[in-house]
């Protein structure tokens, strides 16, 4: 297979974590079961498809639990359902794929035209965008989705951080979510993100009036080494969420999200916009939620 696609990819990223959690190499695992150092090397990246049997074979090398095999071996089979930490969480198939990337990304860049960035959402503020979306996501399914969306930040910190730049509309912030009590801790915590070395936060004004990315949001996941991995962009919405990995679309996203970051205010002005909108959520009644 020529190039990689998404799902390859992803099903590479576990196999590595599984193998690196083992304490051998690529080299030990393929001569194990009778396959060269590059073999391994090219189904970690994603580059060739591992056949059902050499998986099989693989997961059995790594002593993998039962429910990882059948998860991995499903995501083989049904190209893009998949295990690894994820699975406890019940995630849509058409999210699993991104929050696997994303553990491995280096640097994500993000535009959210109406709501505020998954990464830097705080437990009540998500928890009142996914009990609004009742249409989409069952009650009894709130919790495992804040909790996975809380387990996301944790890239945030750490000794590798990732590296987070978030373009947010006005509008976003504006736009109460829950109570005011929720949208001042919401704004508190965007302020305190933004105080961070790996965090760059900018706001598009309301007086920007239309832009590149006025119909929708979208994420860009770039890693360590582009060449071997180029970024992957992802865009979701009311009806499904989608990974993309054609490199000239994963451009034309790289593009849009330069075209937005330009007009946008810069970190020391969104900041100032940021305080002032918190302001008002505080004399909303913000402090007693």
């Amino acid at each position: 297979m020529a190039g990689s696609s998404a799902p390859l990819r992803r099903l590479g990223a576990e196999l590595r974590r599984l193998r690196e959690a083992t304490g051998r190499t690529q080299g030990d695992i393929g001569a194990a079961i009778g396959r060269t150092h590059t073999t391994l090397v090219n189904w970690e990246r994603g580059k060739t498809k591992i056949s059902k049997s050499d998986l099989v074979c693989l997961l059995a090398e790594l002593r993998a639990p039962v429910d990882v095999r059948k998860g991995l071996e499903q995501l083989r089979d049904e190209s893009g359902r998949g295990a690894g930490q994820w699975v406890i969480y019940g995630l849509p198939d058409r999210f699993r794929p991104f929050v696997s990337f994303e553990e491995d990304a280096v640097a994500e860049t993000s535009f959210q035209p109406v709501i505020i960035d998954g990464l830097l959402q705080t437990e009540e503020y998500a928890r009142a965008t996914h009990v609004a979306a009742h249409h989409v996501v069952a009650a009894s399914a709130v919790d495992n989705r804040v909790a996975a969306r809380m387990q996301r930040q944790q890239r945030l910190t750490g000794p590798d951080p990732l590296r987070l730049h978030a373009v947010i509309c006005e509008a976003a912030l504006r736009l109460e979510v829950g109570t005011p009590g929720v949208m001042t801790a919401q704004l508190e915590r965007l302020l305190d993100a933004a105080s961070a070395d790996n965090v760059t936060i900018q706001v598009l004004p309301a007086t920007q009036g239309h832009h590149a990315g006025i119909a929708s949001n979208f994420t860009v996941l770039h890693f360590a080494d582009p060449t071997a991995d180029p970024p992957l962009g992802y865009f979701d919405g009311p009806l499904g969420g989608y990974m993309i990995s054609d490199e000239g679309d994963v451009a034309s996203m790289v593009n849009m999200f330069d075209d937005l970051r330009q007009p946008a205010l810069d970190a020391t002005h969104s900041a100032e916009l940021l305080a002032a909108i918190l302001e008002e959520y505080r004399r909303k009644g913000g402090d007693h939620a």
